[in-house]
């Protein structure tokens, strides 16, 4: 017979369910106004906009659009002395600002448990009654997004015409019922007493002292509480059920357990089944509600990466973003992660690499007052062997990451969680490798990981990023299991703790025992290097032409110029933002790639306008003038061949008098040019008397260029050469002495 008999365990089942319905106590109705807008637009700018009253069943929302809902209420007295939330129904993942302020958000529909939706909406802790509040929600009518029906994120072959949308144009979202009420916090504190021994005794020997202590302790819970009576009375009844539960709650652990370092996190993508656009507004529903609850857990820690991220707050929400500063100032608030954004490490280059932490680490240092030292990086396809060599030159002491365990392909599992990374020049990096950036913190959850950790005997401790991603972070449950379980006996010790002082902590014990040399080879995400060719060849091309702009700048900065600085910062931060690893790889929805071009080649448009102004700078001509200068930018000499304006008809001239043979082709007049690493040649047309001159060397006077299929072969008295599209000479022969 087990511990507990199946019908004790189907009553406590019961119990918490039933505890889970009397959590929330409806006062009144929100009633609404409606706006919908295909623009983005600020609450002040959606203020002005022609709102209508509607009713709970109001039908709207065409693809991308989004619905401004606004509302007032007073809170009765009735309120006095409550926790008032707020039950919104808005059908669709939403942004709130009440009185003014950015308040956070209406989560997606992919909640762990159905009052998610109304914990972390508190609108005061305490009501006086009479209290009024202004809401505005902003709605998002969504978009089709195709799901194969094996899901995850290898779906195999698709058929045309095999994905419709199966939502109406213009009625993808219907607007439920939403009302504001008393959150009864009695039975919210005796839900999660009892969940947390229940869940905890799913992990435990069932033939320990201690699970049986939980059961009889569980059994006696369900005969205390009496749900069949005024609310007074089982109110009453819930806290003498605390009471009674309170013995095991307080039971401690022995020395010899793991301790958990938990850290609050919203792994943001800022694109990937949805456009930029949209995660602007994530920032918004995040970080707002992430603030409300380190109002109310001053022990709270939670972490946000990528300064692109946070800019997008400052530029859109500069009142939260300013709230964001001070909660960092205070220490609750943790500001890490060491790049701009969260990348992809194998195709962007090594330059783009150090740009994105030196512009990471300044944003971190100058905006928001902290040094960074961990890349934070849990979602990234891989990681090149180049990296810690990088990020030891960067000042990056820590790395943590997770998608390496996962593996689709019955590939080899990694073998270790904390371990020091050897990269192939020999810099060292500590890593940590969780298995997930979206834990929940409940005893089963945290237990089991425990249980599936890889290194089985070396390994003490475990760094825990929990909460939702993609919008919203933890919930105010996961803060309070994270509390009870602090030092709860049968279970691991959790602490709330950011990942600095997990590191810190663990070399104070040892440090790694393990070393991992080489490349973290990700073997899941297969067609990272195929899809959405587009981005790679823009982003390569951008990485080239931001490399030109710079070179070319700081000379003609020698000469006088004054370099656009905020504009060619600019550039870089759109190219390292294109690098974010949903991007990059090609693994997101179609509207980012379209606007991905856009941004690529506007970036490569303005780059090749900065570096055109710097190259005439350096040579102080006119656009009027007809010399030619030919530049190189590679590190080393190279032949090119180059075309010239017709004014070169009779021949060009360098500097020192040569005068080099122009051959007249159909695509114009050309030349074969030698050109330094790192300069250029300037050629000026030959006058008359110059081009009756023999060409110096002896070199022939007459040159012929033939079209290939593969370029050009340019052939005179002494030499044939044969030249690509690009001005490369690929092979050449001096037909004295026979040599190539």
């Amino acid at each position: 017979m087990k511990l507990m008999h199946s019908e004790w365990r189907d009553r406590v089942k019961h119990w918490i369910r039933t505890l889970e319905e009397d959590l929330y106590e409806p006062l009144g109705e929100i009633a609404w106004e409606a706006y919908t807008t295909m623009e983005y637009l600020t609450p002040e700018e959606a203020a002005q906009g022609k709102f209508v009253p509607v009713t709970p069943g109001y039908t709207w929302g065409k693809e991308w659009e989004y619905g401004w809902f606004r509302g007032s209420f007073t809170l009765p007295e009735r309120a006095r002395g409550e926790r008032i939330v707020m039950d919104l129904r808005p059908d669709g993942e939403s942004s709130l600002f009440v009185n003014g302020k950015s308040f956070g958000t209406y989560r997606a529909s992919w909640v762990h448990a159905p009052h998610h939706f109304l914990e972390d909406n508190v609108l005061t802790v305490c009501a006086e009654g009479g209290e009024r509040y202004e809401v505005l929600m902003e709605t998002y009518a969504g978009h089709y997004m195709p799901e194969a029906p094996t899901g995850g994120c290898c779906t195999g072959p698709v058929l045309p015409g095999a994905y419709q949308d199966p939502a109406k144009e213009g009625a993808r979202r219907v607007l439920g019922k939403c009302t504001y009420g008393i959150w009864n916090e009695a039975a919210y504190q005796l839900y999660m007493d009892a969940k947390t021994l229940q869940m905890l005794l799913t992990t435990l020997d069932e033939t320990s002292l201690r699970a049986a202590r939980i059961a009889k302790a569980l059994e006696q819970f369900t005969l205390i509480v009496d749900f069949e009576q005024p609310r007074e009375e089982r109110i009453a009844s819930y806290q003498a059920a605390r009471d009674a539960l309170r013995p095991v709650m307080e039971a401690k652990n022995g020395s010899s357990v793991p301790v958990f370092y938990a850290v609050g996190n919203a792994h943001l993508d800022l694109a990937w089944l949805w456009p930029m656009a949209e995660t602007y507004r994530k920032t918004e529903r995040t970080f707002a509600a992430q603030l409300r609850l380190i109002e109310e857990y001053p022990e709270y820690k939670y972490l946000q990466s990528q300064p692109a991220a946070y800019e997008m707050c400052r530029e859109h929400y500069p009142e939260l973003f300013e709230r964001i500063k001070e909660a960092i100032r205070q220490g609750q608030w943790i500001a890490e992660g060491a790049m701009w954004v969260e990348p992809d490490t194998n195709m962007a280059g090594g330059e783009a690499l150090i740009r994105q932490l030196i512009h990471g680490k300044r944003y971190y240092r100058e905006v928001l007052g902290v040094d960074s030292v961990i890349l934070w990086l849990p979602d990234t396809f891989g990681y090149t062997a180049a990296l810690p060599q990088i990020l030891k030159g960067c000042g990056v002491k820590y790395l943590v990451t997770q998608k390496i365990f996962w593996s689709y392909n019955e590939g080899d599992e990694f073998p270790c969680h904390y371990f020091t990374w050897q990269g192939m020049d020999g810099s060292e990096i500590v890593s940590f490798l969780p298995t997930s950036y979206t834990y929940k913190t409940d005893p089963k959850e945290i237990n089991t990981v425990w249980k599936n950790r890889r290194q089985l005997r070396d390994l003490d401790a475990f760094l825990l990023p929990y909460g939702y991603g993609d919008g919203g972070g933890p919930s105010r449950d996961y803060v309070e299991y994270a509390r009870r379980q602090e030092d709860l006996e049968g279970g691991a010790r959790v602490k709330l703790a950011g990942p600095l002082e997990f590191f810190t902590d663990m070399e104070k014990a040892g440090g790694p025992k393990h070393t991992y040399a080489g490349e973290l080879y990700f073997s899941a995400h297969r067609g990272t290097y195929t899809s959405q060719a587009m981005i790679k060849q823009k982003n390569r091309e951008g990485e080239l032409a931001l490399r030109e702009m710079e070179m070319w700048s700081c000379l003609a900065e020698a000469e006088g110029w004054q370099y656009p600085l905020e504009k060619a910062d600019g550039l870089w931060k759109t190219l390292l933002l294109h690098q974010f690893h949903d991007i990059l790889p090609g693994s997101s929805i179609a509207r980012v790639y379209v606007e991905a071009r856009e941004a690529m080649e506007k970036l490569l448009q303005e780059a090749g306008g900065i570096r055109e102004e710097a190259l005439r700078a350096i040579l102080n001509q006119s656009r009027e003038e007809e010399a030619v200068t030919v530049f190189n930018s590679l590190s080393f000499a190279r032949k090119a061949l180059v075309t010239l304006p017709d004014a070169f008809a009779r021949g060009a001239c360098l500097a020192d008098g040569t005068v080099l043979p122009v051959e007249h082709t159909f695509e114009g007049f050309k030349t074969l040019v030698e050109l330094p690493s790192c300069g250029g040649v300037s050629l000026r047309p030959a006058s008359a008397d110059q081009a009756g001159r023999k060409p110096a060397d002896g070199a022939a006077e007459e040159a012929v260029i033939l079209r290939t299929q593969d370029g050009f072969i340019l052939e005179n008295g002494q030499v044939r050469a044969v030249v690509n599209d690009r001005g490369e000479v690929t092979s050449f022969v001096l037909k004295e002495s026979g040599r190539e």
